[in-house]
């Protein structure tokens, strides 16, 4: 008699374990707060120079609907280099959001996703329409070039993972100029050198790398000014999208 007692004391304790924890998962919802970082691919310019719906945007919409988004803060500014970042950290710098004055250490210490496109002006820096053809005649200059970034970058790394201790997602490049077929395979090399890059540094600090030159190159469409480098709002999506992909394959910290 005892021993059926017990049985059923039993029962009744895991039937309430079981109550309880099908509770906190229908009522528990994590908390995010998202921090981005970055140029103006960051930032969402488009194709016409203004600043619209980008990535950013698009991944905050997902992170609110599906994760409990707490904060979204977007400290990038069109034209940035990677010193630029850098210096903004150095410095502190404050923006306003909501009314609330937002420093970018803070921001970092406190964010559960940070999400970073930087280096696209320090590379853009040394081409342009009229001189793109002889600088990709000697490709040794370009991969010093990239080489010198991607240091540049691992120094970045550093000082974001001095505030930053959770889950870092990192934008390779893609190639900014489609409609010049006649060297997309010059480009396309050098972006391809510049994933590589990306992969060993994310590899190195334990970062999550988002590939998008692939995707972005199948559509000339998201492209659709031949004189500027942006995105359209389709492409940012798309870019928005192989962030989500990742964050779906991995467990936040």
């Amino acid at each position: 008699m005892k021993c059926k007692k017990y049985i059923i004391l039993l029962a009744i304790i895991a039937f309430i374990f079981v109550g309880i924890f099908t509770i906190y998962k229908l009522t528990y919802h994590e908390t995010i707060n998202y921090v981005a970082l970055g140029d103006s691919v960051a930032a969402g310019r488009n194709p016409y120079g203004a600043i619209d719906y980008g990535y950013t945007d698009y991944f905050k919409d997902y992170l609110y609907e599906n994760h409990n988004l707490k904060s979204y803060i977007n400290y990038a500014v069109s034209g940035y280099k990677i010193t630029d970042v850098m210096n903004d950290i150095n410095i502190n710098r404050k923006i306003t959001v909501n009314d609330k004055e937002e420093n970018i250490r803070k921001a970092l210490r406190e964010s559960d996703i940070v999400t970073i496109s930087i280096g696209a002006n320090d590379l853009i820096s040394s081409f342009n329409i009229s001189n793109i053809g002889s600088m990709l005649t000697n490709k040794n200059i370009l991969y010093n070039k990239i080489d010198n970034i991607f240091t540049k970058l691992d120094e970045l790394i550093v000082l974001v993972k001095k505030y930053a201790k959770n889950n870092i997602f990192i934008v390779g490049y893609y190639n900014p100029l489609p409609n010049l077929t006649k060297f997309t395979s010059d480009i396309d090399e050098l972006i391809n050198y510049s994933d590589k890059k990306y992969q060993q540094l994310s590899s190195k600090y334990d970062l999550t790398f988002v590939k998008v030159s692939d995707a972005i190159a199948k559509h000339n469409d998201y492209l659709p000014n031949p004189l500027d480098i942006h995105l359209n709002k389709k492409g940012y999506e798309v870019i928005s999208r192989a962030i989500i992909e990742k964050l779906n394959t991995k467990s936040l910290k």
